[in-house]
């Protein structure tokens, strides 16, 4: 749709390449961003000594992204996106008790100032 409205203006041949240009690049930069936030993750909860191997487990995983059927692709990343919720919903279980007395605590003293 995007290439469509660009083609409108610039030509088919133009919005095609520069979206592919923008994909590419949009796609280059995300990799690079999730592989720096990975790396300090592990530096976080292992130390120095486990980045190296978290680097070439990613590259390889991002190899073995680039070449497997693409409906294998979405099914994992679906599946380790839904894995995340269950480190949340553990803090959430975790800290209801907190936050219901924080929140009680709010409004008592919210009421008091009027």
């Amino acid at each position: 749709l995007i290439t469509a409205a660009l083609a409108t203006v610039f030509g088919d041949k133009f919005a095609a390449l520069f979206i592919a240009i923008a994909l590419a690049l949009f796609a280059f930069s995300t990799v690079l961003g999730w592989s720096l936030y990975g790396t300090r993750c592990v530096q976080y909860l292992f130390g120095h000594g486990g980045v190296r191997i978290f680097q070439v487990i990613f590259i390889l995983v991002v190899v073995i992204g680039c070449v497997s059927p693409l409906e294998l692709v979405w099914d994992v990343a679906d599946t380790f996106n839904g894995l995340m919720a269950i480190p949340n919903f553990i803090g959430l279980f975790a800290l209801s008790g907190v936050v219901a007395m924080e929140t009680r605590n709010y409004f008592s003293n919210k009421n008091n100032l009027r």
